[in-house]
């Protein structure tokens, strides 16, 4: 039954985020300790987990349709089930929302932290998001020395 599968994926996405929230947790503690060894661990495993994400994102939408919930939220699925299955996907719903919202909340502390970090040692200025124009010179205002504009 495809209902099943769904359930199987969710409880497996769910576990990833839980994980994810864990990872992000103890990042936002390297950052705060200072500890240059725990935070290149936490942060090199950042894009792996970005593309995991990516790909159960768009698996949970495939397995989503394939049980006939395509385009629905998590309240309006809810609605549609039985009481049994209900309870059961309550549970997963309410754990993946907490996750998600753990994952966001840490997040947005360790940015918040690193920015007034940068902003303590008076590195966070008014900075081109991009440096160099499309001919490969530097823009006006832009930080650095102009490497691709030194004569060797």
């Amino acid at each position: 039954m495809q209902l099943d599968s769904y359930r199987t994926f969710l409880e497996g996405y769910v576990q990833f985020l839980e994980k994810a929230a864990e990872d992000e947790a103890e990042k936002y503690g390297a950052m705060v300790s200072y500890d240059a060894k725990k935070m290149n661990r936490a942060v090199s495993g950042q894009q792996a987990v970005n593309m995991q994400l990516e790909k159960l994102e768009q698996q949970r939408e495939e397995e989503q349709r394939k049980a006939g919930f395509e385009g629905l939220t998590f309240f309006e699925i809810l609605e549609r089930l039985n009481d049994e299955d209900r309870a059961e996907f309550a549970q997963l719903f309410t754990r993946f929302g907490k996750a998600v919202y753990e994952i966001k909340f840490l997040n947005g502390k360790a940015m918040r932290f690193a920015q007034e970090g940068l902003q303590t040692l008076g590195k966070q200025e008014k900075q081109v998001a991009s440096p160099y124009t499309a001919s490969g010179k530097q823009k006006d205002g832009a930080a650095g020395v102009p490497f691709f504009e030194t004569q060797i």
